[in-house]
């Protein structure tokens, strides 16, 4: 028969299991307190600020007044949305897949093929992506030019003759910004692919080299399978640099001629400050934020728990 042990004189009694809060330490949810309020203060409340803003409109006749979802129906009913999102569509479908491809090859050129002057090529190629996007415009504006340009030349010597300049013809504008933006950041996709070229597992080429594997049966077969998160995470990044789309197109062109090379960030900045429609433009960011969550579950699905796994 069992007997309960006393405390000895002198001895404090067991303490019972307490929660935290009940010992005077703080609670587990005080730790995830400040993000939370940062999350609500600059992410929840500018969203929700945004969407109220969109179901105003300012005229300089009645001011501001409810116009409930009429924003909308208009946004959807004006040509210039649809020529937007073509755009966009056209900018993300050339971008992303033309960065990683070339970004690939000069990456894999660069670290498995050259040996003197790797350095030099890697920062020749990258020095574009930490180029001032001013300057950037600049210097293709004067490559653009109609008379006088580099583009102008070698489109004569082909035997295309352009009167305007390339960023000045609706038919051409869209893609020469296009080609500017691959220009500038193809650096960045090869400074991923060099990192995970740089983490490949020689024990595995070794094996592939033995297997028979050489060559451009070498790259397509065993190096570019290997590369997928660095591929997963380019694109990505290219979602969400096609929908952050702005500063080139503004420098350059504006959006124009007539609307040609317009984008989201450069439509939402005219009707928000230079219309006054603050609504329109409240309205334009909402579709940009449904459009941007709708790719995201896109990817999740697409690339969720395989993703996250190759990442391990």
């Amino acid at each position: 028969m069992s007997t309960l042990v006393q405390p000895t004189a002198g001895t404090a009694p067991a303490t019972r299991f307490r929660p935290a809060a009940v010992r005077g330490r703080p609670s587990h949810y005080a730790f995830v307190l400040p993000a939370v309020l940062l999350f609500v203060l600059f992410i929840a409340y500018p969203i929700l600020w945004v969407m109220g803003q969109s179901l105003y409109a300012e005229s300089p006749q009645t001011g501001r007044s409810f116009v409930g979802l009429a924003n909308y129906l208009a946004a959807f009913q004006d040509r210039t949305f649809w020529l937007v999102l073509r755009n966009m569509l056209l900018w993300g479908l050339i971008t992303i897949p033309v960065q990683m491809l070339i970004g690939g090859l000069l990456a894999y050129a660069i670290e498995r093929h050259t040996k003197r002057l790797r350095g030099f090529y890697r920062t020749m190629f990258f020095l574009p992506v930490v180029t001032s996007v001013s300057v950037v415009s600049l210097v293709w504006v004067q490559i653009y030019a109609p008379y006088y340009g580099i583009a102008q030349e070698y489109l004569r010597h082909l035997g295309i003759t352009i009167s305007s300049s390339l960023i000045g013809d609706s038919t051409f504008a869209i893609y020469a910004l296009i080609v500017v933006n691959i220009w500038q950041w193809t650096g960045f996709s090869m400074l991923l692919y060099i990192a995970g070229i740089a983490n490949l597992s020689e024990e595995v080429l070794d094996a592939a080299k033995i297997d028979g594997a050489a060559g451009w049966r070498l790259a397509t077969d065993v190096v570019v399978p290997m590369l997928a998160p660095a591929t997963k995470s380019l694109l990505l990044l290219g979602v969400i640099g096609t929908l952050q789309t702005f500063p080139i197109v503004h420098l350059m062109t504006g959006g124009g001629p007539n609307h040609a090379s317009e984008v989201f960030g450069t439509a939402i900045f005219k009707q928000s400050f230079i219309l006054g429609d603050t609504g329109m433009g409240a309205t334009l960011s909402v579709i940009v934020l449904v459009i941007a969550l709708a790719l995201t579950l896109v990817q999740i699905v697409l690339l969720g728990t395989r993703f996250a796994a190759v990442r391990a």
